[in-house]
């Protein structure tokens, strides 16, 4: 029966997001076709001077490629045009794809990414694989080096980090892999899509963090009481947390566009205006779920585990047993989000303190406080995701049951009976 209702639940969950998709393509046609019959009906009343135009914009012919480093010269330096100097590095690439194949070209790569030459990239090797932009002036072919091609070392990152996961956990280990590919896929094709798409963030954000729980919980550990109030406490943890970050961050008036990503987002996205406050809200709920959901099923599975050991437990010891293991793993998971939110900005605090301010001045930053608001309110919600998901477990097991067990007491071959 649990099986069934299992497939049920899912078949649900995917029949809801496969709905979402078509709707957000359908709108997307919709708002394509638009834009087409209003730019017909502009060329219809324009004359032939925008194809002048387009002829006269008309760039020359650039490609993206990847080239192979066959020759790598040592780095030297020279001036960058700007008054300064930049490091630089001469190579010979041989051109991979392309009308070029396999044609070679001499090129100049630079690995100076500041107007000080201090930040200093790492120099090519004979074999990396880069890559180039290809372009004609004046005649000449040139070839500019752009970057590394490094998706190769991200895969096998990857693999190995999905081996260890079978190699530890076995089958468990499979269905984390299953929940954590559900997870990227929700997150980039359900949150980031419809945000994108100028829906409300908050909205988006509770949606995505309860169908990722659902999902996760009921692949891994099937759809059963220590599920739901696993699922229930993570979910109430992160919305907390939210809730907390929205309301502080409204009193300490941040505005959720003081980062330097937020300023380039807005210049970037012409068409859709974001509510960053909002986004502040989602930032939260992402942020925080991971570790919410560690806790709210450590909690659950430990609870569910004495339950069976002794079943005859109250509503009253199964949350007192909850916020027991609860507070140990408090200091261990508080500080594991808190740490990876100061790791995140650490280069931007050096940044601050290198200008010479005082600690108070740093703090009141807003990009600086809106991190902090972060990094504190979600460790709130994993702190009350503690005592939530334990009320909740042990209202959902509150009744007692007993069971007869076998009796280690054997007299003259007899067995007693105990319950």
């Amino acid at each position: 029966m649990k099986k069934q209702i299992t497939k049920i639940i899912l078949l649900l969950l995917l029949i809801v997001t496969l709905g979402n998709t078509l709707v957000l393509a359908d709108g997307e046609q919709n708002e394509n076709a638009e834009e087409q019959n209003v730019a017909e009906e502009q060329n219809s009343d324009t004359t032939v001077e925008p194809n002048i135009e387009e002829e006269q914009n008309e760039s020359p012919q650039t490609e993206n490629i990847k080239a192979k480093v066959i020759e790598a010269g040592d780095t030297y330096l020279r001036d960058n045009g700007n008054g300064g100097q930049e490091t630089v590095q001469d190579v010979k690439v041989k051109i991979l794809n392309g009308e070029k194949q396999d044609e070679k070209f001499n090129s100049v790569y630079v690995l100076t990414y500041d107007l000080d030459n201090k930040v200093v990239g790492r120099k090519l090797r004979e074999g990396s694989i880069v890559y180039v932009k290809i372009s004609e002036q004046n005649g000449e072919t040139v070839v500019d080096v752009q970057d590394v091609v490094r998706q190769n070392y991200l895969l096998y990152l990857i693999i190995f980090f999905f081996a260890s996961i079978v190699l530890v956990g076995r089958k468990k280990g499979i269905k984390a892999i299953i929940g954590l590919i559900i997870t990227v896929l929700a997150v980039f094709f359900v949150l980031l899509t419809t945000i994108f798409k100028g829906y409300d963030a908050v909205l988006v954000s509770v949606g995505t963090c309860f169908l990722i729980t659902v999902l996760t919980f009921t692949i891994i550990g099937g759809w059963n009481k220590k599920t739901i109030s696993a699922a229930l406490g993570t979910i109430g943890g992160v919305v907390l947390a939210g809730i907390l970050a929205t309301v502080i961050g409204y009193f300490a008036q941040l505005s959720g566009a003081g980062k330097e990503e937020a300023i380039m987002l807005s210049v970037a996205s012409r068409d859709v205006v974001f509510n960053f406050r909002k986004l502040l809200f989602a930032e939260i709920i992402v942020s925080a779920l991971g570790a919410c959901m560690d806790v709210g099923m450590s909690i659950a599975s430990s609870l569910s585990e004495l339950k069976e050991k002794k079943p005859s437990m109250t509503a009253k010891e199964l949350f007192k047993s909850g916020m027991n293991i609860g507070g140990d793993m408090i200091g261990t998971m508080t500080n594991t989000l808190i740490l990876s939110f100061i790791g995140s900005s650490l280069v931007l605090i050096l940044l601050y303190m290198s200008s010479s301010i005082s600690f108070l001045d740093v703090v009141n930053i807003e990009a600086i406080a809106t991190e902090a608001v972060c990094a504190i309110s979600g460790s709130v919600g994993i702190v009350y995701t503690v005592p939530i998901t334990a009320a909740l477990f042990a209202f959902i097991n509150r009744d007692k049951d007993s069971y007869k067990t076998q009796s280690e007491n054997i007299v003259e071959g007899k067995r007693s009976l105990k319950l």
